[in-house]
């Protein structure tokens, strides 16, 4: 059985590439900007040559994790953010009704608003931004092509072994520690987070795609995501103590960030995916640790 992963270089799409390579599945990953031993170059924004390479390689899984994620390039770029958030994904959706393949698409926490948290994956979304509204719109696409075969996991803030500190928007506070020259370094203490760690959602995919080969009729929206909640500024304290920056520098700001609107606090529900026993979660402290300072 062939799995195709992609965004096999991105932060999250490395992990989900090398849960399953540990598992000796039979992989393709794909790349664009990266290149790494072993993946295949493709352009997702050019949906001909998305059916031409599904078709050369005919994926029976495909996890899809390849996106623009981050809010305010799609804010300066909804149209480049379109094309790969959702006329890719709709290219894919396409073709994998066509031929029995089962997707795994990756959404956000963005969809929702931020007002009535938990959010449940049959709550209504209402996202804020032109990410949150791309990754949504590419969920509608892929139950629109392949309802009943394919699964959406949405996920918050995600942090993870990285090649540059500025990968993620939890480990950038990190790499702004060490560079800083000024007294204090300001972070956001506005929003409610949930930091994810990306090899805890690599495993709680595995999982889901294991449970879907021996449960067919599973399919849906789901929801994976951290318990600890925690701000920037939070995140910052803990991270400040990993790294021996100074805590007393860190100066918290309790107005919204700038550049595109985030919600508030947009916790996921996880209790669907709880009451599978599907899942894993590592502790802020312990993951954070292991990530600043690998082995």
């Amino acid at each position: 059985m062939n799995v195709m992963i992609t965004g096999a270089t991105g932060l999250l799409g490395r992990e989900v590439f090398r849960a399953f390579q540990k598992k000796e599945w039979n992989l393709t990953g794909t790349s664009f900007r990266r290149k790494a031993p072993g993946l295949m170059r493709v352009d997702l924004s050019q949906p001909d040559t998305i059916q031409d390479f599904l078709n050369s390689h005919l994926p029976a899984v495909i996890v899809h994790t390849a996106a623009e994620r981050h809010p305010d390039v799609s804010l300066k770029d909804p149209a480049g953010t379109r094309r790969l958030n959702v006329e890719a994904t709709a290219a894919i959706a396409s073709w994998a009704a066509s031929h029995g393949t089962f997707v795994l698409y990756l959404s956000t926490d963005y969809v929702f608003d931020g007002t009535q948290p938990p959010y449940r994956p049959t709550d209504k979304p209402n996202p804020l931004n032109d990410y949150g509204q791309s990754k949504l719109d590419g969920e509608q696409e892929l139950r629109s092509h392949a309802q009943k075969s394919s699964v959406i996991l949405r996920v918050p803030i995600l942090y993870g072994p990285c090649e540059t500190l500025s990968e993620s928007a939890v480990t950038v506070l990190a790499d702004q520690m060490r560079r800083l020259t000024e007294p204090t370094l300001t972070v956001e203490d506005w929003a409610t987070r949930y930091p994810t760690y990306t090899p805890d959602v690599a495993y709680t995919i595995l999982q889901l795609v294991e449970y879907r080969l021996s449960h067919p009729d599973f399919h849906g929206i789901v929801h994976w995501s951290g318990d600890e909640a925690l701000t920037k500024y939070g995140m910052a304290r803990i991270i400040a103590e990993q790294i021996g920056f100074p805590v007393e520098r860190l100066v918290p700001n309790p107005a919204p960030p700038s550049g595109a609107t985030r919600p508030k606090n947009s916790h996921l529900d996880c209790s669907v995916l709880e009451q599978l026993h599907i899942g894993r979660r590592t502790p802020f402290t312990e993951a954070i640790r292991t990530v600043l300072n690998p082995a």
